[in-house]
C-alpha cells in the first residue's frame, strides 16, 4: 500500500520538482513576466524560468482526483521575492521547543526505566524513593502518553482556531509545566500515570499547532525545510533526555551503582516548557489574523516576519489582487485569495497521502523503540547500555539532518522506499532476536544493536522527516492550517 501511494503520488508534487529541475536549461531566460499557468508549470518540453519563486510555484501540485495541477500560490511570483527576517527564525526556534518536548517526553522512559521499576543493576536495587512501579505498571506509564495525545490533538486544533497559533502554542506549555512539576514530586503510581497522560495531552496540542504555525509564518521556499525542523527537533529532544538522563547531575550514586534520578530529570522538562512559553512574544500567524478580519495586525505581523517590501504578499494574503474585489478577511467564502477551495474534503488524494504517511510514521514502531532503547540494549547484554542508547540517538540526529539535504537530490519517493526496506529488515532482526532469547537459539548481542542502528537509519532518512515536508507540498496555503 505504501508503494502504491508513492507511485501514484509521483505524478504530482513529489516528482514535479525533479521534472522542473530537468526542464531548466542553461539558456533559460530570466523571469520577467507573470506566473506560469498550470499547463506551463507541468510542461517539461519548454524551459522554465530560473527563479526560486517559479520553482516553488511549480512544486506546489494538487493531488486532486489523481491529477496534478499547479496551486499557483504565489500570485506575485517574480515581482517580489519573499525574504525571511530574523524574527521569522526566532519564531520558528521558539516554536520548535514544542517538538523538542515531544521527543523529550517520548524518550523519558528510556533512561529511567530501571530506576522506576526497581530493577537490579550490578546486584544493587535503586533507592526506594525512585522505585515506584512494578513492570506492568511501568508499561502502562510508558504507553499512556499516546492516549493523552489523542484528545490533545483535537484540543490543539480548536484552540489555534479560536485563540490564534502562537497563543495556543504558548497555552500548550501550561499542561507541560503542571505535568513535569508534579512528576518531580509525586510518588503514587496512579498519580504519575495521570501526569504522564497530561504530558501526552500537551504533546498532542503541540503536534497539532506547531506545523500550522511554521507553515503559515514561513516564506514559500522555506516552508518545506522548516517543516523538516519539526522532526529534527523531536530527535534533539530524544537525544537530550538520554544525554541528561544517563549522566550527571541527574544520575544518582547508590551502593556503588549509578541510577537515573527521574525526579531531577523532570526539572529539565519544566525548563523546556518555560522556553516554549516564549513563543507568546513572537509575531502571530498573518494568515490567521487575516481570516479574523484583523487586517492591520496581519500587515504588521507579515512585516515583522519578512525583510524588505511586503506589499505584494500583503495584497495576496488579504485577497486584494488586482481585478478582485473580494476581501481576504471574509471567511464565508469557500475559496481563498488564490481561488482555491478551503475545504479539505476537496483534496482527497492530498488527504490520503498526508494522513497515510503520518499513520505509517506512528505505526512504524518508532515510539516503542525510542521508549525502550536502553532496555533493549540491557537485554542484549551490552556492558554500557546507556552509551549504546546515546550512540543511537546521536545517529538519529545526524541522519535526520542529512535527510534535509538529501531530500531534494535523492527525491522523496526514493528515500521513502529505501527507508521502508531498511525498517522492515530492522524489525525482522529485532523480532528474531527477541524470539531467539526466549527459545535459547543463537542470538548474539550485536544483532540487537545492528537492528536498532538500521531502524534509525531508515526512520531518520525516510518516515521521520519526509511526511512533515510532504504536508507543506500537497495542500494549498489556504488549507495548510
Amino acid at each position: 500500500f505504501v508503494f502504491a501511494i508513492l507511485r501514484r503520488s509521483s505524478a504530482g508534487a513529489w516528482s514535479s520538482a525533479g521534472r522542473l529541475r530537468r526542464a531548466m536549461g542553461p539558456d533559460a531566460a530570466p523571469y520577467t513576466g507573470a506566473a506560469p499557468s498550470a499547463a506551463e508549470a507541468m510542461d517539461c518540453s519548454a524551459p522554465v524560468p530560473r527563479t526560486q519563486s517559479s520553482f516553488s510555484a511549480g512544486k506546489q501540485v494538487l493531488l486532486k482526483g489523481g491529477t496534478g495541477e499547479s496551486f499557483g500560490i504565489e500570485s506575485a511570483i517574480g515581482a517580489q521575492r519573499q525574504t525571511p527576517s530574523l524574527r521569522l527564525f526566532l519564531a520558528v526556534f521558539a516554536c520548535c521547543f514544542s517538538p523538542v518536548l515531544f521527543g523529550f517526553s517520548m524518550g523519558f522512559t528510556s533512561p529511567v526505566q530501571l530506576s522506576m521499576e526497581g530493577a537490579v543493576k550490578g546486584g544493587v536495587r535503586p533507592p526506594s524513593s525512585l522505585s515506584v512501579f512494578t513492570s506492568p505498571q511501568f508499561t502502562v506509564y510508558a504507553a499512556i502518553l499516546n492516549i493523552g495525545a489523542v484528545p490533545g490533538a483535537f484540543a490543539g486544533s480548536m484552540a489555534m482556531d479560536r485563540l490564534g497559533r502562537k497563543r495556543a502554542l504558548a497555552l500548550s506549555a501550561c499542561p507541560h509545566l503542571v505535568a513535569w512539576f508534579g512528576t518531580a514530586f509525586a510518588s503514587q503510581p496512579l498519580l504519575l500515570q495521570l501526569l504522564r497522560m497530561l504530558t501526552g495531552f500537551a504533546v498532542g496540542m503541540g503536534t497539532a499547532i506547531a506545523p500550522s504555525f511554521i507553515g503559515e509564518v514561513a516564506t514559500a521556499d522555506l516552508r518545506g525545510p522548516l517543516g523538516i525542523a519539526i522532526q529534527l527537533s523531536i530527535t534533539m529532544g530524544l537525544l537530550l533526555v538520554n544525554v541528561v538522563g544517563a549522566y550527571r547531575p541527574v544520575v544518582q550514586d547508590f551502593d556503588g551503582e549509578s541510577f537515573s534520578n527521574w525526579r531531577r530529570l523532570s526539572y529539565w522538562g519544566i525548563a523546556l516548557a518555560v522556553a516554549l512559553g516564549t513563543v507568546a512574544w513572537m509575531p502571530e500567524s498573518p494568515k490567521w489574523l487575516a481570516q479574523k478580519g484583523r487586517e492591520q495586525e496581519a500587515r504588521l505581523a507579515l512585516r515583522q516576519l519578512r525583510a524588505g517590501d511586503t506589499a505584494a504578499e500583503e495584497a495576496e494574503l488579504l485577497g486584494r489582487v488586482e481585478g478582485s474585489g473580494s476581501s481576504g478577511a471574509s471567511t464565508a467564502s469557500s475559496s481563498g485569495p488564490t481561488g482555491h477551495s478551503q475545504r479539505l474534503s476537496d483534496y482527497p488524494m492530498s488527504l490520503l497521502v498526508a494522513i497515510g504517511l503520518l499513520a505509517f510514521q506512528q505505526l512504524s514502531g518508532v515510539n516503542a523503540i525510542m521508549m525502550y532503547t536502553t532496555a533493549i540494549c540491557h537485554q542484549a547484554g551490552m556492558e554500557n547500555a546507556e552509551l549504546s542508547t546515546l550512540a543511537v540517538m546521536v545517529a538519529q540526529v545526524v541522519l535526520t539532518s542529512a535527510a534535509c539535504m538529501l531530500v531534494e537530490t535523492a527525491g522523496r519517493r526514493s528515500l521513502m522506499q529505501a527507508a521502508g526496506l531498511l525498517m522492515f529488515a530492522a524489525h525482522m532482526g529485532l523480532s528474531y532476536y527477541m524470539a531467539a532469547i526466549e527459545r535459547g537459539w543463537w542470538a548474539p548481542s550485536w544483532l540487537a544493536l545492528a537492528a536498532l542502528g538500521i531502524f534509525v537509519v531508515g526512520f531518520a532518512t525516510g518516515l521521520g522527516p519526509i511526511p512533515w515536508l510532504i504536508l507543506s507540498e500537497v495542500f494549498p496555503v489556504e488549507v495548510v492550517g
